[in-house]
């Protein structure tokens, strides 16, 4: 007899809908919003300027390569 036969887990919900998406003056508070004095600020407004031009996923975005955006 298995003990967790009763247990149930969380149910999966797929909610359908519109992804959202930043205006053009949201976009640019969040970018002109980060120190790019330092190393840190330059690579996450690079990483937040791919996904929001580009409509990338984090997975994706964070597992590119350098040199992928020069590529056609």
């Amino acid at each position: 007899m298995n003990p967790a036969a009763a247990v149930r887990g969380p149910r999966h919900v797929v909610k359908k809908g519109k992804t959202q998406v930043l205006s053009p003056e949201e976009t640019r508070r969040i970018l002109d919003g980060i120190d790019i004095t330092k190393t840190v600020g330059l690579r996450d407004r690079a990483l937040i300027g791919v996904l929001v031009f580009t409509f990338a996923r984090i997975s994706a975005a964070v597992t590119m390569k350098i040199g992928a955006l020069g590529q056609h």
